[in-house]
């Protein structure tokens, strides 16, 4: 299950909001394979991802497969058309009309089955993690907007936070993706949207005008993760002890430019809620931090304490110490990846 809804859900909760997460990408995968492959528990973490006989990833298979019977086999596009029109480079009206068709196909039927099984919603808010998923996301809004028409409909998500303010070049020809993009952390701005719609003015206000809100996070909560049963076993739950990235030098990496400053959370609000619902599930734990320095490995460490197999990643340092590693080791780390981006001291 993905980190972030979790985390806006709580919020959201905590504020006093019915707040429930769809996870159409579970939700695809689930309706089109009842029999998931054997994932490999040897690993634990992002490379846990369950594999073909062949070797190759199921998830890649998966995402080959929908956008074959979906934008290929329905727009009838070949080569750089069909990859531009894939990854989400192209005009708006072309993702309009792209995402118009969708809406009327089999993946719009499957979205609509499940959306229309909700009560109307306030808002419906949609992450996107990268390009690739904007025309699935106009199509969800589109059926949404039909469903819900008084409901405002907002995006946010790694993606939206990568475009940043590239955003307000053309955000009034966006409307028909959107009423409200949010960008980076946004705990408490979730919070504030949903105690501004309540008024019936303000939220036909917001749906006038496309608005772009830079998002704050607010104080820490623990995620509050749902349907875990449409997931794979064995199951891995995600958690993330600090924002941001300690090093936060490489030239290369878009993290300096999408994430705050690097701030460290609470441990028993972060890491320990998470352990213990992994703990009574048998799930294992994943850390997402960008880079967990040695210190703070061996603070997550002492939180777990052995309750949960558990993966991080970090980057090269001598304070990985053989003691330091064995110590990890006896709190349950299975797997630790160990960044080396590159050797050029300009690019590190």
């Amino acid at each position: 299950p993905l980190l972030g809804p979790a985390i806006l859900k709580s919020a959201a909760q905590r504020a006093g909001y019915s707040c429930s997460i769809l996870d159409l990408n579970a939700l695809y995968i689930k309706t089109h394979t009842p029999n998931m492959p054997t994932i490999n528990r040897q690993v634990v973490g992002d490379h846990n991802k369950p594999l073909m006989e062949d070797g190759s990833s199921f998830l890649t298979m998966m995402e080959e497969s929908f956008l074959q019977s979906t934008i290929e086999a329905g727009l009838h596009l070949q080569g750089d058309a069909l990859k531009r029109l894939r990854y989400g480079f192209v005009d708006h009206q072309s993702a309009i009309e792209g995402a118009q068709y969708l809406s009327k196909s089999p993946y719009g039927e499957f979205v609509r089955k499940h959306l229309e099984q909700l009560p109307p919603p306030e808002v419906v808010g949609l992450s996107l993690l990268h390009a690739g998923q904007v025309l699935p996301a106009i199509t969800v809004s589109i059926v949404a907007r039909d469903l819900f028409p008084e409901s405002l409909v907002v995006w946010g998500g790694p993606h939206i936070s990568g475009l940043g303010n590239g955003l307000e070049i053309d955000l009034h020809q966006r409307g028909f993706a959107a009423d409200v993009f949010v960008t980076g952390h946004a705990e408490k701005t979730l919070v504030d949207v949903l105690g501004s719609v309540s008024c019936p003015d303000n939220r036909k206000r917001l749906k006038e005008q496309v608005t772009l809100v830079h998002g704050t996070s607010g104080s820490p909560v623990p995620p509050m993760f749902e349907d875990l049963e449409w997931y794979s076993k064995p199951l891995t739950l995600p958690a993330q002890s600090s924002l941001g990235c300690a090093y936060g030098r490489c030239s290369f990496c878009t993290y300096p430019s999408i994430e705050p400053n690097p701030t460290k959370l609470p441990l028993n609000i972060a890491i320990d809620s998470v352990v213990g619902k992994a703990a009574s599930i048998e799930a294992d734990v994943a850390i997402k931090d960008s880079l967990a320095t040695p210190l703070r490995l061996q603070q997550i460490a002492g939180c777990v304490d052995g309750r949960v197999k558990w993966s991080a990643c970090t980057k090269l340092s001598p304070r990985l110490s053989r003691e330091v590693l064995e110590y990890l080791g006896e709190k349950g780390l299975a797997t630790l990846e160990v960044g080396l981006e590159s050797l050029l001291p300009e690019s590190q």
